[in-house]
C-alpha cells in the first residue's frame, strides 16, 4: 500500500532525478546541488538559491518544476549552480546601483556557462553584442551601465504561464538573496564550504571555473582552492582523498531514477539501488617506467592493502606495455618494467573488461601518451610529486603531504 504524496514531493523527486542525471556529465555541478537543501515555495514563480548560516537553500515552485522537461530542468538547476559558484549571492547591491545593468550582467554570465536547454525567453549574451565572451560580472556591469537603449526585462512569472512573447526574462528570483545579505560573512562561509566539498568529491574544479571561483570566494580561500585544482600546496592527505573517491565509486549509491523495490510507484521520491551479483574490483595500474620510487611503492602498497580488505584488487604493471597482471595478496615487491611510458595498453576496454573494474587507479608521474577517449570505467590519476595529469578526463590526486594515521 503506497502513501499519498503531494506536488511538493513530486517536484523534489524530479530535482533529485535531474541531479542524478547531471552527475555523469557535470560531476562538480551535481555535487553542488547535492549540498543544497531543496525547499518548496509558492511565493517564488520559478526557483531561487540563497545562503544562510545553516547552509545553502534551493527554493523551488512545484508547479514550475513539474512543468519543465527533464532537459530543461537540468539547465535551470545548472543556472542556480552558477549563481552559487560565481559568487552572485553575496555581491553587495549597493556596489551596483544600476539594477538593470546588474541583473543583465549576472544572467548573461550565468547562462553563458549553461550547456543544457533552458526555457525559451531567458537572457543571453547574444542579445547584448557589446559584451565580450567570458568576462566577469563586474566587467559586464560596467559596460552595461553605458547602454542607453534598454528594453525592459520580463519577470520570472513569464515562465509560469505569463505572456510568452514579451522581452527576455530573468529566469529565477534574485530577491531571495536578501537572506544572504543579512549575514554576508556566514553566507560566504556556507557557499565556500559547499563549493570546497563539491570539488573534493568531484575530483577538482572544472578548469573554466577556477578563475571565477577564486574571484568569487576571495583570497581567504586560496589555500583550499589549490587543493581543488590538484595543486601541491593542498592541506588534504592524498590517502584520504583516494579513500573518499574509492568509496564514492565502489559503494552502492541511492539512485532516484530507479524505482525502490518495495514502493515502485515512489520512483524519484525514495531512492532505489542497482544490484549486481559481481563484486566490483579495483584495478591498480602501476607505471613501472621509473617514475615510481621505492618509497612511493611502499605508500601505494599500504593503500592497496587497505582497499583489498573490502574489494578485490588487481595489480597491472606497465611501462610502454603491460608486463604483469596479478591479484593483490598483501604485498608489492619488485616491479617489472623501467622502459618508456604509454598509458594506452592497460586502458584498452578489451584489456580491462575481464578484470571487471569498478574503479581504475593509475599510479604515475603522468609523462606519457594517454588514450584520446576515457575508458568506460571511473578512473583516478594518482600522481607522484611533480607529476602532471596526462589527460583531460579522470579524477586527479597527488601523492604529497600526509597526516599521521
Amino acid at each position: 500500500m503506497s502513501t499519498a504524496y503531494t506536488r511538493e514531493n513530486l517536484a523534489e523527486g524530479r530535482i533529485r532525478q535531474a541531479t542524478s542525471r547531471l552527475l555523469a556529465k557535470y560531476p562538480f555541478h551535481a555535487r553542488v546541488l547535492e549540498r543544497c537543501r531543496p525547499l518548496p515555495s509558492t511565493s517564488l514563480d520559478t526557483m531561487g538559491v540563497t545562503a544562510t548560516r545553516s547552509g545553502v537553500l534551493l527554493l523551488f515552485n512545484p508547479r514550475f518544476t513539474l512543468g519543465l522537461s527533464a532537459d530543461q530542468l537540468g539547465g535551470v538547476l545548472l543556472h542556480e549552480v552558477f549563481h552559487v559558484v560565481l559568487g552572485h549571492l553575496t555581491l553587495n547591491p549597493a556596489d551596483y546601483p544600476d539594477r538593470w545593468a546588474f541583473t543583465v550582467a549576472m544572467e548573461v554570465s550565468v547562462n553563458e556557462f549553461v550547456r543544457e536547454p533552458l526555457p525559451a525567453g531567458v537572457i543571453k549574451r547574444e542579445q547584448y553584442p557589446m559584451l565580450p565572451p567570458m568576462e566577469s560580472t563586474s566587467e559586464r556591469y560596467r559596460r552595461l551601465v553605458e547602454v542607453r537603449d534598454r528594453e525592459d526585462l520580463g519577470r520570472p512569472s513569464t515562465f509560469l504561464g505569463g505572456p510568452a512573447d514579451g522581452p527576455a526574462s530573468v529566469l529565477d528570483d534574485h530577491t531571495v538573496w536578501e537572506e544572504a545579505h543579512k549575514d554576508p560573512d556566514a553566507a560566504r562561509k556556507a557557499l565556500a564550504d559547499v563549493i570546497q566539498q563539491a570539488a573534493i568529491d568531484a575530483g577538482g574544479l572544472p578548469k573554466e571555473l577556477q578563475h571565477a571561483v577564486l574571484a568569487a570566494i576571495g583570497s581567504e580561500a586560496g589555500d583550499w582552492v589549490h587543493v581543488l585544482q590538484g595543486g601541491r600546496r593542498g592541506q588534504l592527505d592524498w590517502k584520504q582523498l583516494l579513500r573518499r573517491y574509492a568509496g564514492q565509486v565502489l559503494e552502492p549509491q541511492p539512485l532516484y531514477h530507479r524505482p525502490p523495490r518495495r514502493f515502485p510507484d515512489l520512483v524519484g521520491i525514495l531512492p532505489g539501488q542497482r544490484r549486481t551479483g559481481v563484486q566490483p574490483s579495483v584495478v591498480a595500474i602501476i607505471d613501472t617506467s621509473g617514475s615510481i620510487t621505492p618509497e612511493n611503492l611502499e605508500k601505494i602498497d599500504g593503500e592497496l592493502r587497505r582497499l583489498s580488505h573490502w574489494h578485490p584488487v588487481h595489480v597491472v604493471e606497465c611501462d610502454c606495455k603491460v608486463h604483469r597482471v596479478f591479484a593483490y595478496r598483501g604485498g608489492l615487491e619488485n616491479v617489472k618494467g623501467r622502459g618508456g611510458t604509454d598509458f594506452r595498453p592497460p586502458l584498452e576496454p578489451a584489456f580491462l573488461r575481464p578484470l571487471r573494474p569498478g574503479l581504475v587507479i593509475y599510479f604515475t608521474d603522468g609523462e606519457g601518451e594517454a588514450p584520446q577517449r576515457a575508458p568506460p570505467y571511473p578512473l583516478i590519476w594518482c600522481l607522484v610529486p611533480g607529476g602532471k595529469s596526462p589527460a583531460t578526463w579522470g579524477r586527479v590526486i597527488r601523492m604529497g603531504p600526509e597526516r599521521p594515521e
